[in-house]
């Protein structure tokens, strides 16, 4: 049984505002449509896709129409993702108006020209006939090598996902010779995926009946589960378990791996979610037993579909109906109030009996609320190095100040 609508619009609803103390969000604008993705380019240039087929370029809070796709937003159908190749070329996967097929596309940015690269027939015994509109999966991810990996839900049609001669429940890889290698099956709807190219694998999540979301570690050839297991459900022979099942319904969407150059998110991933309108961190795929992911924000926006970074290592994020970037807390903002005051100095030091060393991703945690600001000379811990050098700080202001004198 599928999990009606309502059931994740009702549970929505019921998320409570969060943020991690420092972290705010800033609304750059809003989207011409309902947005089913966000990517940006090495010049910082911002692009997003509507669900009824626009791919548009986003500056200074206005949208620009580069392109538009053959597609009609049904349910979970319509233009689903995009990634980029290069500063030139979008990589888009939609489904056709009349849902017979899944189709991914390059779409050149400058002149909005498609090339359709492949076409994924739905039913493959009547490939005129339509299926359902759910379950269609989202985003592509490029690898480094130019190759496409492309999740497609099960359509609602529950057994397909297991049988290796349909293409609902798969995940895709579309090399740069042209051929398409059936990569993994057994998905209920892998909204997106991350390649990591050093140990040749997918960290993919998928959608869950109810409390069933996952986040998985996928190589080639993998049966992950759907639809005899899924999350926290007994295993199967011969099927793969996800390293992480969320304990709650979050309906996990975008998720990149971060690129190292944002201070407070050095490695991992960043995962977007529908219902607990969240941005999770998993700073570690590899610890086991994998720790909790941290909710950066949760319920402060409306549901996040998508997220990105720029070159410098910011943080973006599309909503169903806005573009925002992700604020995080200031170096030596401790109390996370967004100044850097005398006021830390108090907050730092409760920190540090929190622990001292401690990670400053846990700053949150224990019996004073840090903000990840404690972490003043950035080398990841809070200790009292950090002291010292939120004190250098306050100095440096005060010979500032006074000229030198």
């Amino acid at each position: 049984m599928r999990v009606p609508f309502t059931v994740l619009f009702l549970a929505a609803l019921s998320a409570h505002a969060a943020a991690l103390p420092g972290f705010r969000v800033q609304l750059l604008g809003p989207t011409s449509g309902f947005a089913s993705s966000i990517a940006i380019d090495s010049h910082n240039t911002i692009y997003y896709t509507t669900t009824a087929g626009g791919v548009f370029r986003f500056s200074d809070g206005m949208s620009q129409l580069v392109t538009h796709v053959n597609t009609a937003a049904i349910g979970d159908s319509g233009l689903l993702g995009m990634a980029l190749r290069g500063d030139n070329t979008a990589i888009v996967h939609y489904t056709t108006p009349a849902l017979t097929a899944d189709v991914v596309s390059s779409i050149d940015l400058t002149t909005g020209a498609e090339t359709i690269l492949h076409s994924f027939v739905c039913d493959k015994d009547v490939p005129q006939r339509p299926v359902p509109s759910e379950h269609h999966g989202g985003n592509p991810t490029v690898a480094a090598d130019g190759s496409i990996f492309v999740g497609i839900g099960d359509y609602g049609g529950w057994t397909i996902a297991s049988l290796p001669d349909w293409n609902g429940g798969k995940i895709f890889r579309l090399n740069v010779d042209g051929s398409v290698v059936q990569f993994a099956l057994g998905f209920r709807n892998p909204f997106d995926m991350a390649w990591d190219a050093g140990n040749r694998r997918l960290i993919a999540s998928d959608n869950g009946e109810l409390a069933d979301d996952e986040i998985n570690i996928v190589h080639l050839g993998d049966f992950c589960g759907w639809p005899y297991t899924m999350g926290s459900a007994p295993a199967i022979e011969g099927a793969v378990a996800p390293i992480y099942v969320f304990p709650n319904i979050v309906a996990p969407t975008g998720l990149i791996a971060v690129n190292g150059r944002n201070r407070y998110f050095q490695r991992g991933y960043l995962l977007g979610a529908f219902v607990t309108k969240a941005i999770y961190y998993v700073p570690d795929i590899d610890a086991r037993p994998i720790p909790d992911p941290i909710p950066i924000i949760a319920g402060v926006t409306g549901s996040i579909i998508d997220v990105a970074q720029n070159v410098n290592g910011d943080v973006f994020f599309v909503t169903g109906n806005a573009i925002y970037q992700l604020i995080p807390p200031q170096r030596g903002d401790c109390n996370g109030d967004g100044r850097v005051d005398a006021a830390d100095v108090a907050a730092l030091a409760q920190e540090l009996l929190d622990g001292n060393p401690e990670p400053a991703i846990s700053a949150q945690n224990g019996a004073f609320p840090g903000s990840w600001g404690c972490d003043v000379n950035g080398d990841g811990l809070i200790d009292s190095r950090d002291m010292r050098a939120l004190l250098s700080m306050f100095r440096s202001r005060a010979v500032r100040s006074t000229g030198g004198h």
